[in-house]
C-alpha cells in the first residue's frame, strides 16, 4: 500500500511540473491528490486511435481501453441519429455537423500525436453504460485534453451527473470559444 501511494504522489509531482502560465490560453489546472490517476503509454502510432472528438483508445495495463471524454461532447463525423439531433438542436445542416465533427476529431488527433505519456482522472463513475472509461485526460505539460478541446471550439460542455468537477470551466471555455468564434465556431 505505502508503494502504491508513493507511486501515485511520484506521478501526480510528474503532472504538476510544468505549472504555471498554459498554452493556447487554457485554465491552469492540477488534480486533486485525492483523485485516482492512471498511466496511460502511447508508446507507437498504433496505441492510440481516436473515434471522435470525445471518444478515444489508449494503451491502458497493455491493454487498448475506450475513454470517453467526462464533460464535453463533439459533433459526430459521420451522419447517424445523433448527428441528425445535433444538426436539429444546433439549428445547423448535418453536413455541417458532419464537417465539424471530422475537424474535431483531426483536431484531438493531432494533440495525441505530439504526446507520449497521459494521465486518466476519474470522477464519480468509472464506466459509462457503453462500458467505455470515463475520464479526465490529462497531458504531462499540466494540459487537460477535456477542457482544451472545450477551450479551442471542437467540443461542446456535456454535464452527465455526478461527473461535474470541471463543469464551471467547460461552460466558461465554450462560451469564450463561441464569442470568439474558435475552433467549429469560426465564421470562415
Amino acid at each position: 500500500m505505502a508503494s502504491a501511494r508513493h507511486a501515485l504522489l511520484s506521478l501526480l509531482s510528474l503532472i504538476m511540473i510544468g505549472c504555471g502560465e498554459s498554452h493556447n490560453s487554457l485554465p491552469d489546472f492540477t488534480p486533486s491528490l485525492s483523485t485516482h490517476i492512471e498511466v496511460l503509454d502511447q508508446a507507437d502510432e498504433k496505441a492510440a486511435t481516436i473515434t471522435d472528438g470525445d471518444t478515444i483508445k489508449l494503451v491502458f495495463d497493455g491493454k487498448l481501453a475506450t475513454i470517453r471524454l467526462i464533460g464535453i461532447d463533439a459533433f459526430e463525423s459521420q451522419k447517424n441519429n445523433k448527428a441528425y439531433r445535433q444538426a436539429y438542436e444546433n439549428n445547423i445542416t448535418i453536413e455541417e455537423v458532419v464537417q465539424r465533427g471530422k475537424q474535431a476529431k483531426e483536431y484531438i488527433k493531432t494533440l495525441l500525436s505530439k504526446r507520449v505519456k497521459f494521465y486518466l482522472e476519474y470522477d464519480e463513475d468509472f464506466l459509462d453504460r457503453y462500458q467505455r472509461t470515463l475520464g479526465y485526460v490529462w497531458f504531462s505539460d499540466n494540459e487537460m485534453l477535456n477542457l482544451d478541446m472545450i477551450c479551442n471550439g471542437y467540443a461542446l460542455p456535456l454535464t452527465i451527473q455526478p461527473n461535474d468537477k470541471y463543469a464551471a470551466e467547460f461552460n466558461t471555455c465554450y462560451q469564450q470559444a463561441k464569442e470568439q468564434h474558435i475552433g467549429v465556431f469560426s465564421r470562415d
